[in-house]
């Protein structure tokens, strides 16, 4: 009966064990999905990095994990190889600077982890695919919207360049020369070095047209540095003489197409984030499908032309983002409140697994202890009968020693009275040898 009520308590706890331990942790296994982002401090990187966790939150099974070095190489490699050292699936890199990041990628490739960079290249194409504009045909498209705008007999330019060092700057500088340099009347009249930041270029742009040096049209390489351009020749009363052409083409109230509609750039060059881009990427790396080394996105001119068009794509764009993200959040909510149901539900499970599971030993024990009632009669009748049997026993026997003790009580009296009438006549005879005697002796 003991080893049995532990068996009951031992099946208990292992249901209740079972029907707890399911959880939503084995549903599906996680893909870890690493990014090294170069900086988040302007709307173009925001928006690379929205795309990319709506896409990942399209995939249950992804889990991104952002890093932002903030324009820090040092920071970026510590980043880098801190998800190494996390044995991310695949580790997505956007370089600061193409040379320094190089060999923490190799790193990467050698400890069997996928490297797609985004947006920049490292050295000598040491990574698994790049994913971004072209950025040569940037500088192209930069420099052919000038000469088909320009109606001058000479064209002279300032180009203000991106990040020394890193891969967009390098490529668009060299795409916007190979087609300036067709044309005997285009010149750059100067060059300025920028960190991408407005603030980077405006002192320098400043110098230059106090120096009364002729301007027709000022390149930047995105137009964050554009509208800083355009800031500076405001300032001097002269933005009206100059045209300002940029490159990223982001909708919104602080991007580039909004500064096209507003007349503050002539034209922007679309340089597409690619976030969404990138995830698909990582996962057909996982998938091991074949993929080119270099995944070019689209890019287009925009101007006055096509800017309202643009605009309104990109609005419907973002809205049904926004739509999808309220879904997922929705669904999200919805998840949870399936996964604590559920769990509640289980819970539930497992006590009445537990109720019933006593209720059955209950109703064994009453027919156990009811048997052993029944034995318990049993045996109390036998005791009772054996009882009476003794007590019957008891009584044969004591009359039977009253019977002897009886008989022998009456034999003792019989033989008692002739004894005693022999001991007196002995007694008699030998008290009148005595007398005899001693009558004998006096005489």
């Amino acid at each position: 009966m003991k080893h049995i009520r532990y068996i009951f308590i031992l099946i208990n706890i292992s249901l209740a064990f079972s029907i707890l331990s399911c959880d939503r942790s084995k549903d599906v296994e996680k893909i870890h999905i690493g990014f090294s982002q170069a900086m988040t401090n302007d709307d173009w990187r925001r928006s690379m990095n929205n795309s990319m966790e709506l896409q990942a939150s399209m995939n249950p099974e992804i889990d991104l994990q952002i890093k932002d070095a903030n324009y820090d190489v040092l920071t970026q490699i510590k980043q880098i190889d801190e998800l190494i050292a996390d044995s991310v699936d695949v580790l997505i890199v956007s370089p600061i600077q193409s040379k320094p990041i190089t060999a923490v990628v190799r790193k990467a490739i050698n400890a069997s982890i996928p490297v797609p960079v985004v947006d920049r290249k490292t050295e000598g194409q040491q990574y698994t695919a790049y994913l971004g504009a072209d950025n040569i045909e940037i500088g192209r498209n930069a420099a052919k919207e000038i000469i088909a705008s320009n109606r001058k007999d000479s064209i002279r330019i300032i180009e203000i360049r991106g990040m020394a060092g890193s891969s967009p700057a390098e490529e668009r500088t060299m795409g916007f020369q190979q087609v300036i340099n067709q044309f005997k009347n285009a010149k750059i009249v100067a060059k300025i070095e920028g960190d991408w930041e407005k603030e980077s270029i405006q002192e320098s742009l400043r110098q230059l047209l106090n120096n009364d040096i002729k301007v027709d049209y000022v390149f930047a390489h995105n137009d964050r540095m554009a509208v800083g351009a355009w800031e500076v020749a405001r300032e001097l009363g002269i933005e009206n003489e100059i045209s300002f052409i940029g490159v990223d083409g982001l909708a919104g109230t602080n991007g580039g197409i909004q500064a096209v509609k507003d007349g503050i750039l002539k034209a922007t060059v679309l340089y597409p984030t690619g976030g969404d881009e990138a995830i698909k990427l990582a996962l057909k790396i996982l998938d091991n499908e074949s993929i080119p080394k270099n995944n070019i996105l689209s890019t287009t001119i925009i101007n006055e032309l096509n800017a309202d068009i643009m605009n309104n794509q990109f609005e419907k764009i973002n809205d049904q983002q926004d739509q999808m993200e309220e879904q997922l959040a929705a669904i999200k909510l919805q998840e949870e409140l399936y996964y604590s149901q559920n769990n509640l539900l289980k819970i539930t499970m497992a006590l009445l697994a537990i109720i019933l599971s006593l209720t059955v030993y209950s109703v064994y024990s009453i027919f156990a202890i009811r048997k052993k009632n029944r034995q318990l009669e049993l045996t109390n009748e036998k005791v009772t009968v054996q009882r009476n049997q003794i007590e019957k026993i008891a009584k044969e026997i004591k009359i039977s020693n009253e019977a002897k003790l009886n008989f022998f009580t009456g034999l003792s009296h019989e033989f008692k009275t002739p004894l005693t009438l022999i001991l007196s006549s002995i007694e008699s005879i030998s008290d009148y040898a005595k007398e005899k005697g001693s009558e004998w002796g006096t005489k």
